[in-house]
């Protein structure tokens, strides 16, 4: 009520203000008045525009972010798709390099000069067992399909290190040393 009289008494005043002001006065009062109008108005619309902007900014922002995690989802599910095809290979039995070595050989028609077992190391789980073969005299063509088929295994055996030596009696053989790795999961 204290209020209502109050808001009351100032527009009684307001007025008695008004009507005491020249035409002049009245004309230059009614353009401030419209002056103020209009900057609250713009400064309005300014803040408006300001607020709408940053929204779209947050919006465009968190889309980027949205579309980063949905590449980033693909590319980990690729990775774990291989990863999860390498474990797959690595799991099982051991392959057994000196048997294996010299069933290729056999059906490769390879004569192996020596095979000596280097032994295992373990990195992170993954067990590398390791063996090198020394071919005294062998010829390039049947070296390769030996090697290729070294690593058709289905499971983890790689050539770790190939050495070729030209012979000096017989240019078309040659003295190789090679490095035969294979791996499988410790706990398997």
């Amino acid at each position: 009520m204290k209020r209502l009289a109050f808001l009351t008494d100032l527009v009684d005043r307001l007025s008695g203000t008004w009507t005491g002001l020249t035409e002049r006065e009245r004309k230059l009062v009614s353009l401030l008045g419209v002056a103020l109008i209009l900057t609250v108005v713009a400064l309005g619309i300014s803040s408006f525009r300001n607020a709408l902007e940053a929204r779209r900014d947050a919006i465009a922002y968190k889309e980027m972010v949205i579309e980063e995690v949905a590449k980033l989802s693909a590319t980990y599910r690729q990775a774990e798709a291989v990863r999860n095809q390498i474990e797959n290979r690595l799991r099982g039995a051991p392959v057994r390099l000196f048997s294996y070595m010299e069933e290729t050989a056999k059906k490769q028609n390879v004569t192996i000069g020596d095979m000596q077992d280097r032994g295992s190391d373990t990195h992170d789980g993954v067990v590398r067992s390791t063996v090198e073969l020394r071919f005294p005299s062998i010829e390039l063509q049947p070296l390769v399909r030996f090697v290729n088929e070294i690593e058709k295994n289905p499971r983890v055996v790689k050539v770790e290190k190939l050495r070729i030596r030209q012979r000096g009696d017989d240019e078309e053989k040659l003295d190789v040393n090679l490095t035969v790795s294979t791996y499988h999961l410790a706990n398997s």
